[in-house]
């Protein structure tokens, strides 16, 4: 028999360490529990099965890059880059199609290591890299075109961050290049979000969200409570996204450099989005989508 040694005392202090809670309970106000970083923290593996219902689907991604094409008149030899790109699905369904000068950048370093193995997966010619939006690590003048896309755009708290995104793409932007971004009508979604709605994900993930807009009126904050049938609540977190409508995503994209934005109402199926283009001989020109 092997004694133990552990001190009593320590083995009840261990005892006494409290848990981390896996929910809040009711919360009143949902902007509180923002982290200003969540951004860094949510997009994980639960977040492919949260909007797995977009994600997964491969005609959505399909229609959105015909649009891409169509709107900004892509060459198959233009140099893209897709920012806050995810998993990679637009720039792999562009690998598919012939376009060999792309690249995928995005902060989660979990989506980039899958974009990676699926780009292997499928022989496809696609570099990834992981970093911060706001200080990209490229020179000036290198790419064609430059997307925002899945709705990727105004997460952090203030409209100055998103200006510093938009700054960096115009400075890595050639003259003539082209940016498009993919964003929900932000007047839209205030007079329309549901304030609660809960769904299955699959026979085992189920899904509660409560949504609310910020003191200012000008963020929405998003709460989802994610629970397993045989585990319980295994997730309970808070995020937000500014919503832009056409004047302020038009007066941005002018503050940062871009010449007369344009604007298009059709993107992503069944969601009300805008989109624009804007092509200037002279300097670079942009495509917001809000």
């Amino acid at each position: 028999m092997t004694q133990n040694n552990t001190d009593p005392n320590t083995r009840r202090k261990r005892a006494r360490c409290p848990v981390q809670k896996k929910t809040f309970g009711p919360v009143e106000n949902l902007e509180t529990h923002v982290r200003s970083d969540w951004w860094q923290t949510l997009f994980n593996s639960l977040y492919l099965k949260t909007d797995a219902d977009l994600l997964d689907d491969v005609e959505v991604t399909r229609t959105e890059v015909d649009l891409i094409v169509s709107i900004l008149g892509v060459a198959p030899e233009e140099r893209i880059l897709d920012l806050c790109c995810g998993q990679g699905r637009h720039v792999l369904e562009l690998a598919r199609r012939g376009f060999s000068n792309i690249e995928g950048y995005d902060r989660s370093q979990y989506l980039i290591r899958k974009a990676r193995t699926r780009a292997q997966k499928e022989n496809l010619q696609v570099r990834f890299r992981e970093g911060d939006a706001r200080k990209l690590p490229y020179p000036s003048d290198t790419f064609d075109v430059v997307t925002i896309l899945g709705n990727s755009f105004g997460y952090f708290d203030s409209t100055l961050q998103d200006q510093k995104v938009l700054e960096e793409i115009f400075r890595v932007l050639k003259p003539e290049g082209r940016v498009f971004i993919d964003t929900v009508d932000g007047d839209h979604m205030k007079k329309s979000f549901q304030p609660r709605s809960w769904e299955w994900l699959d026979r085992k993930y189920f899904v509660c969200r409560e949504r609310a807009l910020s003191a200012d009126g000008d963020r929405l904050i998003c709460r989802e409570v994610i629970s397993r049938i045989d585990r319980g609540v295994i997730a309970d977190q808070f995020y937000a996204e500014r919503l832009y409508n056409k004047e302020s995503l038009f007066e941005l994209l002018t503050a940062s450099g871009f010449s007369s934005p344009a604007f298009h109402t059709t993107f992503s199926p069944g969601i009300r989005r805008y989109s624009g283009c804007r092509h200037d001989g002279t300097e670079n020109s942009g495509l917001g989508l809000c």
